[in-house]
């Protein structure tokens, strides 16, 4: 695998916004997904927790990523 150097200033780029109020600022929440027991590989029912962004300021999940 090659090793990548790059060298960016973060000032440089582009930030990424709310699409709902432009707000910048994002905290990690997780939703839920339950798999059957059916489409399990265990055979047994299991919970898969999803990370995703919310916006600090309206709460709408970040749906560009």
């Amino acid at each position: 695998m090659q090793n990548l150097n790059l060298d960016l200033d973060p000032s440089d780029l582009p930030s990424v916004t709310c699409s709902k109020c432009e707000g910048e600022r994002f905290s990690p929440t997780f939703i839920i997904k339950k798999v059957s027991a059916f489409q399990s590989p265990t055979g047994e029912e299991i919970l898969v927790p999803i990370q995703l962004y919310k916006c600090d300021e309206c709460g709408e999940a970040l749906k560009n990523l």
